[in-house]
């Protein structure tokens, strides 16, 4: 596995807030909601596990088209006019942008040198 700090990064803070939605969902709302939360976190390690071992693009791609997807669902839900509504569409969206472009991130702040 090539070392991509950016990309990393990036995976690991949207997995911490994942967690954290979950949990604050759960104690919100209890169990009700709790299936389809973890089915996306199920989702995102599998996405994960095949952009981190794969060398191929597509599994990068379709993380970040999950975060798009995310955000555009997040625009139509009741809670989007909510600060944290707000700002989970947002997060989706630059976490979407900051995964896609990581390697183009990394050769600008001098993390990777073009080969």
């Amino acid at each position: 596995m090539k070392q991509r700090p950016i990309l990393i990064s990036a995976i690991l803070l949207t997995l911490i807030v994942e967690i954290i939605l979950m949990i604050l969902v759960y104690n919100k709302v209890g169990t009700e909601r709790l299936p389809s939360q973890i089915g996306r976190l199920i989702v995102q390690f599998i996405l994960i596990f095949w952009v981190l071992n794969s060398k191929s693009n597509i599994g990068l791609f379709l993380l970040v088209a999950y975060h798009i997807f995310t955000a555009i669902l997040g625009l139509n839900a009741k809670a989007s006019t909510a600060l944290l509504g707000q700002f989970l569409i947002a997060f989706h969206i630059i976490i979407g942008i900051v995964i896609y472009f990581h390697d183009w991130i990394e050769i600008k702040i001098g993390i990777k040198k073009i080969e």
